[in-house]
């Protein structure tokens, strides 16, 4: 064989060699603080947050809380992966590390200030203190830092990248605590209650009244809830009609008046709620329609899941009747009184 040629054969067999050596070492062997850890952790804790969110807002017969509001401040969460260790065997490391999860302080303060709305007779420190420490390896320093412990195998993807195989489920804990804390956080800035808007901070303020005036009177064997107290009296007393002094009506409630038995129910009250039905009908489709095209499309998820919960509610309502016509009467009201609430809240996106 030629010299020249032989040498030449030589050096690319080396070549060859020493790259699928420097191949085989990086497919089996992943730093356990590759990019890709800190990125599917990351990835994971948002994603259960999103959901944790969208199924609270949607079973929150109140809709008190945004879900978005509370997605959006999970993106802000300051999230790093620290005291990364290896204890590599083999080809297939095993990695512990530490995640931390700091909540913003504008965020953190927002949830305490609104937690009794949300968590009332509870509070957001109580339940975060039921969540952590034990077996879940999740830490709390009460000032918006989380620490979870994490062990995992990071291991080659089949398109080249990173796949983070986790020992356990501690992530998905992570997420719904870290859910729980925000949630205060989306308490939005308008609550309908007793189907009128009352501004957040007022609903504090009277929550709180009704709280305290509860709290010095000695507790009888069915004591009310403040939340009850609020909705069925302040928000009324505060958004009184403008229909002249002293002239307000009292907010319209899902059964008759105890004194006038649903079963009861005249050809004219059922035909004055089907009649109420079909303008307050109109009236969100006009609210709808005064909408920006841009507002819709945010909204139309939100929609969708509100009309599916006032369905549900309304269904649950007419199932307390003992006649045909109770349930039409109580179903009709259910309608009705969700759909003016919804009309309000839509009213804070419309077109001034």
């Amino acid at each position: 064989m030629n010299k020249p040629l032989a040498l030449v054969s030589l050096i690319t067999l080396a070549l060859l060699t020493a790259c699928s050596d420097k191949a085989e070492e990086k497919a089996g062997s992943i730093s356990c603080n590759d990019p890709a850890v800190l990125q599917s952790a990351r990835d994971s804790i948002l994603q259960t947050i999103k959901q944790e969110a969208r199924q609270y807002a949607q079973n929150d017969n109140r809709q008190y809380v945004d879900a978005d509001k509370v997605i959006a401040a999970g993106s802000d969460l300051g999230i790093t992966l620290n005291e990364v260790k290896s204890n590599s065997n083999g080809t297939s490391p095993a990695c512990t590390a530490v995640l931390n999860i700091q909540i913003p302080e504008p965020i953190l303060q927002a949830a305490r200030d609104n937690q009794a709305l949300v968590y009332y007779p509870q509070n957001l420190d109580g339940i975060l203190q039921q969540r952590t420490g034990g077996n879940t390896g999740l830490r709390y320093d009460n000032n918006g830092l989380f620490k979870q412990l994490l062990n995992y195998t990071p291991a080659p993807a089949q398109n080249a990248g990173v796949t983070v195989n986790y020992a356990d489920n501690k992530l998905t804990n992570t997420g719904q605590t870290l859910t729980a804390t925000l949630l205060p956080y989306g308490v939005k800035s308008i609550l309908m209650m007793g189907g009128k808007p009352i501004p957040r901070e007022e609903a504090l303020k009277q929550l709180a009244i009704a709280a305290s005036a509860l709290s010095d009177t000695p507790a009888p064997s069915s004591q009310p809830d403040p939340h009850d107290i609020l909705e069925n009296n302040s928000a009324s007393a505060i958004f009184a009609p403008e229909t002249g002094a002293g002239s307000g009506s009292a907010p319209e409630t899902l059964a008759p008046k105890p004194e006038t038995p649903a079963a009861n129910i005249s050809p004219a009250e059922l035909d004055q709620a089907r009649s109420n039905n079909q303008q307050a009908d109109a009236d969100i489709n006009r609210a709808w329609e005064r909408l920006d095209q841009t507002v819709q499309k945010e909204l139309l998820s939100e929609q969708r899941d509100w009309i599916h919960s006032k369905n549900s509610n309304c269904r649950a309502a007419a199932a307390r009747a003992g006649s045909t016509e109770e349930a039409e009467y109580l179903k009709l009201q259910c309608d009705t009184r969700m759909t003016r609430e919804r009309i309000q809240y839509l009213k804070g996106y419309s077109i001034p």
